[in-house]
């Protein structure tokens, strides 16, 4: 870490505030990503194709509620807005043990969970990516958005691990009693921030209108446009794979809920080593370059995943070194495309475009989930799995086209309203 970045740390409270808060909730919801698609598979018994349902319905509501909530988010105070997305989201992930405790959970019950989940979490997502602009400077997007995506990859490095103790030790929807406290923890933590938002003045408002607004900048905005087809194209193969990895990994590879865990912790290491360095690599390197070298280190790890096969510890190198690459290659070009998302963005567009790129990059990506599992189901799943790898090599192919490639640095909205 150089010595501009240790300043920028101890002088901006406010941040430190949020991204503790958030790397509790984020350890948390790593232990829940795992343990909800095992009591779906252990407990419940459930098939590729519902697997693949339960995984859309968390990220559905981006498809139909990320618009007008980013709409709610340039209008009113944003914080306020997290607090109450992370208490709703305590209270239903806590819904999950104790229905099972009364032997009262069903494949039906958990898919509403599921999905209301979901809706808060769209809320809670449109506005922390529109508030970290608010408490951080230009100069600081990377520094900090590389932090908050360290924190990420860091969870998925030790969550799944934990996560996967405490099923064995637990069973899996105790596990998820974990993430409801961390969800007030990061409650807590956002409560003690004292940065002031400011607020769009008041007048005639629309709701057609300013969601209209916020979509039209994006397809008029050329940086923005292409990451938002990149993103949906990724982020439709990534849920493909999700939907088919836990199934593919207990019924064809015969991993248990630990191993399953040991993987996924693995390959995080490279998610956190591309989030940690990403600052630095982006402030010596030609931005352009990085950019698109991440995408396709990230975009062709997938191709190892349904080459896994052989004696257990050949599969499992195999598997972990895929998740690897596309988590590192991840890591830094998403840091990378959302310090540029929302550097090109004016302040009181910042909602609805964090918005307008969420509907696009999950809403429908989320739809891969559905289509992976009924693939899986029909055509088997290591069959899917090289359909999703051949998905992600075509991915690519908007971001090494376009001019971001091209570009030496991020540029300013003066700068982009000029060109």
């Amino acid at each position: 870490m150089s010595d501009g970045e240790k300043r920028w740390w101890r002088r901006n409270q406010d941040f430190s505030r949020f991204w503790f808060g958030e790397t509790v909730s984020l350890f948390g919801t790593q232990v829940t990503n795992l343990a909800l698609p095992l009591t779906a598979v252990i407990i419940l018994q459930a098939s590729p194709e519902e697997i693949g349902l339960l995984r859309s319905l968390a990220f559905l509501p981006f498809l139909f509620l990320a618009l007008p909530f980013g709409v709610l988010a340039d209008r009113r105070a944003k914080r306020p807005l997290m607090i109450i997305s992370n208490l709703l989201r305590a209270g239903l992930v806590g819904l999950v043990p104790l229905l099972a405790a009364l032997d009262s959970l069903t494949m039906v019950g958990l898919a509403v969970i599921v999905a209301a989940i979901g809706v808060c979490t769209v809320l809670f997502e449109v506005c922390w990516l529109s508030y970290v602009p608010v408490i951080v400077g230009k100069d600081d997007l990377i520094a900090a958005n590389g932090r908050v995506s360290a924190s990420a990859s860091a969870a998925e490095f030790a969550g799944p691990g934990l996560g996967g103790l405490l099923v064995q030790v637990l069973t899996a929807p105790f596990a998820l009693a974990i993430n409801a406290g961390s969800y007030l923890a990061s409650v807590l933590s956002l409560w003690t921030i004292k940065a002031r938002e400011e607020i769009r003045p008041s007048g005639e408002r629309h709701l057609g209108r300013e969601i209209k607004e916020g979509i039209m900048f994006i397809v008029g905005q050329p940086y923005l446009r292409i990451l938002a087809v990149a993103g949906a194209s990724f982020n439709f193969c990534y849920m493909f794979v999700e939907a088919l990895f836990v199934v593919y990994a207990v019924r064809e590879l015969q991993f248990d809920p630990g191993l399953i865990g040991l993987v996924v912790a693995l390959s995080a290491i490279g998610g956190v080593l591309g989030a940690a360095y990403a600052a630095r690599i982006v402030g010596r390197y030609h931005f352009g370059k990085v950019y698109a070298t991440a995408v396709v280190v990230g975009y062709t790890g997938p191709l190892l995943i349904p080459l896994a096969t052989g004696p257990t510890v050949l599969a499992v190198i195999c598997v972990t070194t895929g998740f690897f690459l596309m988590r590192a290659g991840l890591a830094l070009s998403n840091v990378a495309g959302t310090s540029l998302r929302q550097a090109v963005t004016p302040p009181e567009l910042m909602g609805r475009m964090t918005a307008g790129m969420r509907t696009l990059m999950w809403g429908i990506g989320t739809t891969g989930a559905i289509v992976g599992g009924v693939v899986g189901g029909q055509l088997g799943l290591r069959a899917g799995l090289w359909i999703a790898a051949i998905g992600f090599l075509v991915a690519a192919l908007p971001i090494l086209l376009s001019r971001i490639p091209r570009l030496r640095e991020i540029p300013s909205v003066d700068a982009v309203r000029t060109a």
